[in-house]
C-alpha cells in the first residue's frame, strides 16, 4: 500500500517515472533480443491467465478494459501532462481498443509505439529546459502556473507545450531560491546559483533516467497499469524488487549499515549503523555526500538526479558482493570507497515498548509498525513473537494498561495479526477469509496473555492487517480504538505468486524468472460479518489528524473493490454490555473540546484547500503563498506536540547493557512524551481503568 507523505502538500519537482534516452533514435536494438522479447511476452501471459483465473473477482480484459489502460499509461507515463502533445495521443490511438487482443497474446505493439514517442519528447523536453534554464528570469511579471496535471490537458501545439515548461523551470527556480535563502536577501546571484542547481538537477534527473534499464522500468509500469486497474493491491513485481520486498518483511537485508538523509538533493551520510560494515571499516565518516555509486556491473553512476529511495536500493544487494561509493569528504577530498555488503537488522522497524506514568498510573505502550515476519527462513523474526516479548516485559512491570499503536502501520501477515490478537482475546474466531471458493475462519485457541485495559491507537494510514486487529478487538469489545473516523479501508489479502520456469542444471539452462505477482486472491471479515473494505473501521473515540482531508485512503482509489458482508461468526464478546458501556462514555467524556486538536483540524482543511491552486511566478506573490503553506504545517506540528513541561515521564524497557548504542530508541522514547494523541489515549485509559 502506498503511503503519503504529508511534506509532500508543498509542491516538489519530480519526474515520477519518467524515462528517456540518448538520442532520437528508436528502441535500441539490443534491448529487443529475441531472448528479452519472449521474456516480456511470457510475463504479459503469466499475469494475464492470474488476473484472469486466481483473482478473488476478475474484471473482464475487453475493449472497454484496453479504452481504460490505454488512457492511464498515457498518463501515468506523462502524469503532469508537460512532455506528450495531444496530436501524440492521436498518433497512438489505434491502439485502443486492441490492448485486450494484444495482452491475450502476449503482444506489446502499443506499449513500444508508446515508449518510441515518449522517448523523443523526453529528450525535446530536455533540450527546452536546459535552454529555457540558460536565462535570468522575470519574477516580476503576474502569471501563474498549474501544478497538477490532472486539472490540466495535454498541450495542443508544441509552443504551448514550451510555455508550459517555461512556467515550470520559472517555478522551479523560485522554490530553489526559496530552499537556499534561509536569511539571504533576493539578488541576481541567488536567482543565479538556484538556476544553476536547477539546470544540474533537471540535467541529471533526465541523464539517470536513460540508462540500460530504462525500458525494462517502463514496461514494468505497463504491467502495473494493468493490474491496479483490477484492483488497487494487486502488482507486479519484477525479479530484483520482489526480492527486496520479501527483504523487507523479514527486516533483515545486505548493505553497509548506512542512514542517509537527503538535502536539496544531495545525498550525505547522516548516520552509521552500530554493527554495519561502513562503521567497521573506518573508511566512511557522518556528513560524507554521495557523489556515485557502482551498479550492478560495477560502472560507478553519478547519483545527481536518482532519489535517495533508489540509492538505498542501489546500496543493497546480495550477501558478500561488493559495491562501490564515490565521496565527497568534509574536508573536501574525494574518495571512492569498496565495501563487501553483509547483513544488516533492521533493529528499529521491529516491536518496541515503553513504560509512561501518568496520573499515579502505569500504562504499556506497545508500538508496531508492520505485521513482519520472515518468509525465507522459518527460524527467522516473527512480529508476533516480538509483541509477546514485550508484552511480558510490560506484565512483569505490572502496569495498569496497554495502548498499542498501530498508526500508520500499512499492514502484513495475516498469520501473525491472528495470532497477537489471541493475546489480548484467548480463544475464539479472529477474522473470516473468503476467496471464489470458500470461506475460513481464523482462530486461536491459547488463552490470553493480557486481560487489562486496553487501547488501540489507529490513523488514515493504519490498513490491512491493521485493521483486522482493530476490528476484532472493537467487535469483541475488549478496548478501545482511539484515532482517526476510519482506517485506510482495505479489506483484502494478497498471495504472491512467482513467475518463470525452472531450468535444467545437466543441461546448462538456467532458472528464468518472470517476476512476481502479488495477487488479490481473499478477502477478510469481521468477527460480526462485515467488510472493513472502503469503509475502515471506525474509531470509538474521534481525534483530528493532519492526513484527514487527503484523498488518501481506499475508497479514494477508482478501481477499488465494492464493500460487502457475510454472515457473522459464533464468538462471545469480552465486556459485558453494562461495563462496555461505561467504558465508552468515559473514554468519549475524556475527549472534550481540546485548542489543539481543533488547530490540527483547522489548519489541515486549509492545507487541503490550498493544495490544487495555481501558483504565483511573482517572487512577492509566491514568497507569500509558501509562508503560508508553510505556517499551515507549522502549526499543526507545534500543536501535535506537548510542551517540555507537560510532557511524559517514559521508561524504557530496551535492555541497554545487553544492546547497546541504539540511540534511536532514546530519541523514540523522547519523541513518544510529547505526542499529544498518546498522551490522549493516556488520559482515556486511566478513566477507563477504574471500571469495574
Amino acid at each position: 500500500m502506498n503511503k503519503t507523505n504529508y511534506s509532500n502538500v508543498l509542491r516538489c519537482f519530480a519526474y515520477a517515472g519518467v524515462i528517456c534516452v540518448s538520442s532520437l533514435q528508436t528502441i535500441r536494438a539490443q534491448d529487443l533480443q529475441p531472448d528479452a522479447a519472449a521474456i516480456r511476452k511470457a510475463t504479459v501471459l503469466n499475469v494475464i491467465r492470474n488476473l484472469e483465473h486466481k483473482h478473488v473477482r476478475p474484471k473482464a480484459i475487453d475493449d472497454n478494459f484496453s479504452k481504460i489502460i490505454w488512457k492511464k499509461y498515457l498518463e501515468n507515463l506523462d502524469p503532469n501532462k508537460e512532455i506528450l502533445l495531444q496530436s501524440d495521443l492521436q498518433q497512438l490511438r489505434r491502439y485502443e481498443l486492441s490492448i485486450d487482443n494484444e495482452l491475450k497474446e502476449g503482444q506489446t505493439a502499443f506499449f513500444t509505439a508508446a515508449y518510441q514517442i515518449y522517448q523523443q519528447r523526453l529528450n525535446a523536453a530536455a533540450a527546452t529546459y536546459k535552454r529555457i534554464l540558460e536565462s535570468p528570469f522575470d519574477f516580476k511579471k503576474d502569471e501563474s502556473i498549474q501544478l497538477s496535471g490532472e486539472l490540466r490537458n495535454f498541450a495542443d501545439s508544441q509552443a504551448a507545450l514550451t510555455r508550459l515548461l517555461q512556467k515550470k523551470a520559472k517555478y522551479l527556480v523560485l522554490k530553489k531560491m526559496s530552499d537556499l535563502s534561509n536569511g539571504k536577501t533576493n539578488s541576481p546571484a541567488l536567482e543565479k546559483e538556484a538556476r544553476i542547481k536547477v539546470d544540474k538537477w533537471v540535467s541529471n534527473t533526465f541523464k539517470n533516467l536513460t540508462g540500460q534499464s530504462a525500458l525494462n522500468e517502463r514496461f514494468s509500469q505497463y504491467i502495473n497499469t494493468i493490474t491496479l486497474e483490477v484492483d488497487p493491491h494487486t502488482s507486479y513485481f519484477p525479479p530484483v524488487k520482489a526480492r527486496s520486498v520479501n527483504d523487507q518483511m523479514a527486516k533483515r537485508f545486505y548493505g553497509l549499515g548506512l542512514e542517509l538523509q537527503d538535502k536539496e538533493g544531495d545525498v550525505f551520510i547522516k548516520a552509521l549503523r552500530p554493527g554495519g560494515v561502513a562503521i567497521k571499516s573506518g573508511l566512511i565518516d557522518v556528513n560524507d555526500r554521495i557523489l556515485s555509486i557502482s551498479d550492478a556491473k560495477g560502472t560507478m553512476l553519478d547519483v545527481a538526479g536518482i532519489s535517495i529511495t533508489d540509492i538505498s536500493d542501489m546500496i543493497r544487494g546480495e550477501k558478500d558482493t561488493e559495491v562501490s561509493l564515490g565521496l565527497l569528504k568534509s574536508s573536501g577530498l574525494e574518495k571512492t570507497v569498496a565495501l563487501k555488503r553483509s547483513e544488516i537488522k533492521d533493529e528499529e522497524g521491529r516491536a518496541r515498548s515503553a513504560i509512561i506514568e501518568k496520573n499515579g498510573y502505569k500504562i504499556g505502550y506497545i508500538y508496531l509498525q508492520e505485521f513482519y515476519v520472515d518468509m525465507v527462513n522459518p527460524a527467522g523474526i516473527r512480529s508476533a513473537d516480538d509483541v509477546q516479548r514485550e508484552l511480558i516485559k510490560l506484565k512483569a512491570e505490572n502496569v495498569n494498561g496497554i495502548i498499542f499503536d498501530l498508526r500508520n502501520n500499512g499492514g502484513g501477515s495475516l498469520d501473525e495479526v491472528v495470532k497477537m490478537s489471541g493475546y489480548f482475546l484467548g480463544k475464539g474466531p479472529k477474522v473470516q477469509i473468503k476467496d471464489a471458493n470458500e470461506l475460513k475462519i481464523h482462530t486461536t485457541n491459547a488463552a490470553p496473555l493480557y486481560e487489562g485495559p486496553l487501547v488501540v491507537l489507529v490513523n488514515e494510514q493504519s490498513a490491512s492487517a491493521s485493521e483486522i486487529f482493530a476490528a476484532v478487538i472493537q467487535d469483541y469489545k475488549r478496548g478501545i480504538i482511539i484515532g482517526s473516523p476510519s482506517t485506510y479501508g482495505k479489506g483484502t489479502a494478497q498471495a504472491t505468486l512467482p513467475m518463470g520456469k525452472m531450468g535444467d542444471k545437466a543441461k546448462g539452462t538456467p532458472n528464468i524468472s518472470y517476476g512476481s505477482l502479488r495477487l488479490t486472491q481473499h478477502q477478510f471479515y469481521r468477527v460480526n460479518g462485515a467488510s472493513t473494505q472502503l469503509r475502515g473501521v471506525k474509531a470509538d473515540v474521534i481525534l483530528p489528524g493532519k492526513l484527514a482531508y487527503l484523498k488518501i485512503r481506499e475508497k479514494d482509489n477508482a478501481t477499488a473493490l465494492a464493500w460487502d458482508s457475510i454472515q457473522p461468526a459464533i464468538y462471545t464478546e469480552f465486556n459485558k454490555a453494562t461495563v462496555w458501556n461505561k467504558i465508552l462514555h468515559l473514554a468519549k467524556e475524556s475527549v472534550g473540546q481540546d485548542e489543539k486538536f481543533s488547530i490540527v483540524d483547522e489548519n489541515s482543511k486549509l492545507l487541503m484547500q490550498n493544495q490544487l491552486n495555481p501558483v504565483s511566478l511573482n517572487l512577492d506573490k509566491f514568497s507569500k503563498e509558501q509562508a503560508r503553506l508553510s505556517a499551515f504545517i507549522r502549526n499543526i506540528d507545534q500543536a501535535i506536540l506537548l510542551p517540555e513541561f507537560k510532557k511524559n515521564k517514559v521508561k524504557g524497557t530496551l535492555d541497554q547493557s545487553v544492546d547497546p548504542g541504539n540511540e534511536w530508541y532514546k530519541k523514540w522514547t523522547e519523541g513518544i512524551s510529547a505526542d499529544i494523541y498518546l498522551d490522549k489515549s493516556l488520559e482515556i485509559i486511566n478513566k477507563i481503568i477504574t471500571v469495574k
